[in-house]
């Protein structure tokens, strides 16, 4: 059992003894189709301190359970399972809907009388801001699992009632200025950028639009099409169709992707390498310093190749665009970023699937080309507003991560720590330690049972095939009918909670898959180096 240091005049008793927590109703391919549906939650709709209510599924629920699984104002829900950084996070559900369910990804805390939920609450966010539920989690894949018997023994500190409602309230009180913080740093990136593009294109347009401008100078050499814009031995051409493999040993030419196209300039910390050989046979594509990068798949981002890629390639979502002499790199990749421009090459994308831009397009795309004197001079004061707004950017990013961390801080100070002693200290006068043990006491007597105390469960080391298969315990037929009722195709961390097997069953579980599937029973389907789903066997 985890222990904490919680203040000195207050009681601890186990979570499972300050409310009551249950896992929800798993979700089946006959709850999902039949007549009768009903709105539940899920891990997309629970977040920290917040239930999205805008995105909610529907399955069936029997009204047996109905009444077991529906969420009443008060209660906690936390997620089951999550990456293990955000396992067990939690909201308050305040009553938002009249009718609303929960699936077993979820865990339903539910506070006796003597626990105020908003105290509840905070707690829970405390463990996962604190690590508290990563630390018990247990990862079955690459999700990892809160279990809800581990949950449950986590101990839970028992300040008096007065105590927990003056935490409760500073704590919510703190949270509002904290969000309307976040709320303002979040809007302010995008702002930035904004106004980023509006200076861009004022410098680069200005008043007049760039379409009126240049049917109005037809006979103004300074306008041309970029097929003219660039240098005659270097036409405009896409990149390599099919790079082939990493190749990772130091003889390979790098090459760059639509992805590697950041904030105007090319990311390159994650540049895959292919052969020599393929980067030959594609030598008309090859990048040299200077030359303007342009995605035409799905975006249109911009960068100019920086010096350490000379004699790089590209591949096929991206088009080269190597300046004549009388164009500067930047001036043109300015250009090329202009609201106006990424219009003008948005308007012509085609496809829906992966939407994407003509070459024959983006070679009638006009470009205005005055003086070099003057597009130094545009390129110079654009590149002064860039260059402050980026550091102001970091600086919003380093504040948000501040935010952040005083957020985690406060919350477990409020929960248990520092904060929760000098506030639980200034009411020390009116409540003692004996009101918060009657608080315990109360609640274990609600939970005493008349029969007697249950027996201790041992647990023995079984083979598979001697399993029983009641639910609940490891045993084949049993997997296999959970399988087979989620439509043959199932993540193993989804198999293990509709089976609701205890926590140290896990051993025993991975054992009757792998015997499974020796047996040609299921197969383990990895379409990725991450995902893993477990699949009925084919027929012999």
């Amino acid at each position: 059992m985890i222990r904490k240091d919680f203040p000195d005049s207050w009681a601890v008793c186990k979570v499972s003894e300050a409310g009551v927590a249950i896992s929800g109703q798993q979700k089946t391919p006959a709850a999902s189709l039949a007549p009768e549906q009903y709105p539940y939650l899920r891990v997309a709709n629970v977040f920290d301190d917040e239930i999205d209510l805008s995105d909610l599924a529907t399955m069936n629920f029997s009204s047996e359970a109905r009444e077991r699984y529906r969420l009443k104002e008060g209660d906690v829900l936390l997620c089951e399972g999550q990456s293990r950084e955000l396992v067990g996070r939690a909201a308050l559900y305040r009553g938002e809907l009249e009718e609303l369910f929960f699936q077993n990804s979820i865990i339903r805390f539910r506070p006796h009388k003597e626990i105020l939920p908003e105290y509840a609450l905070l707690v829970f966010r405390a463990y996962q801001k604190e690590g508290v539920f990563s630390q018990i989690a247990k990862a079955t894949t690459n999700i990892a699992h809160l279990g809800l018997n581990r949950f449950k023994s986590l101990p839970f500190p028992v300040p008096p009632r007065a105590v927990q409602e003056l935490l409760a309230d500073t704590a919510r009180v703190f949270q509002e200025r904290v969000d309307t913080a976040r709320h303002v740093l979040s809007e302010s990136v995008p702002e930035l950028n904004f106004l980023v593009r509006n200076f861009r294109d004022q410098v680069i347009i200005g008043d007049r639009g760039p379409k009126e401008r240049w049917l109005s100078s037809e006979a103004d050499p300074s306008w041309v099409i970029a097929a003219e814009a660039v240098a005659p031995s270097a036409p405009i051409v896409y990149g390599i169709l099919q790079p082939g493999p990493d190749v990772e040993d130091g003889t390979g030419v790098p090459y760059v992707q639509q992805q590697d196209l950041q904030n105007g300039e090319v990311s390159e910390g994650q540049l895959r390498n292919t052969s020599v050989a393929v980067h030959e046979k594609f030598s008309r594509s090859a990048i040299a310093s200077g030359d303007v990068l342009l995605g035409i798949i799905r975006n249109t981002r911009v960068a100019v190749v920086p010096p350490e890629l000379d004699g790089g390639n590209i591949n096929r979502g991206i088009a080269r665009l190597r300046p004549r002499e009388d164009l500067e790199s930047e001036y043109l990749a300015h250009w090329l970023s202009s609201q106006w421009v990424q219009g003008w090459l948005s308007d012509r994308m085609r496809g829906i699937d992966m939407p994407g831009l003509n070459l024959r397009d983006v070679r009638q795309l006009p470009i205005p080309i005055p003086e070099v004197a003057e597009q130094r001079r545009q390129v110079n004061l654009i590149n002064q507003v860039v260059d402050k707004a980026s550091e102001a950017r970091v600086a919003l990013i380093e504040s948000q991560q501040y935010l952040l961390e005083t957020e985690a801080l406060a919350i477990t100070g409020l929960a248990y720590g520092d904060l929760a002693r000098t506030i639980s200290q200034t009411l020390s006068n009116s409540v003692t330690g004996v009101d918060t043990q009657n608080l315990v006491n109360r609640m274990l007597e609600r939970q005493s049972s008349p029969t007697g105390p249950a027996k201790k469960k041992t647990s023995k080391v079984r083979k598979t095939s001697e399993m029983s298969t009641d639910s609940g315990v490891v045993n084949a037929n049993h997997l296999l009918q959970i399988l087979e009722s989620s439509g043959g195709r199932v993540s193993p961390a989804e198999l293990y909670r509709g089976m609701r097997l205890e926590d140290d069953a896990v051993d025993d579980f991975y054992a009757l898959l792998r015997d499974l599937s020796k047996d040609g029973r299921i197969d383990i389907d990895r379409p990725d180096d991450e995902l893993v789903f477990v699949t009925i066997g084919a027929p012999s």
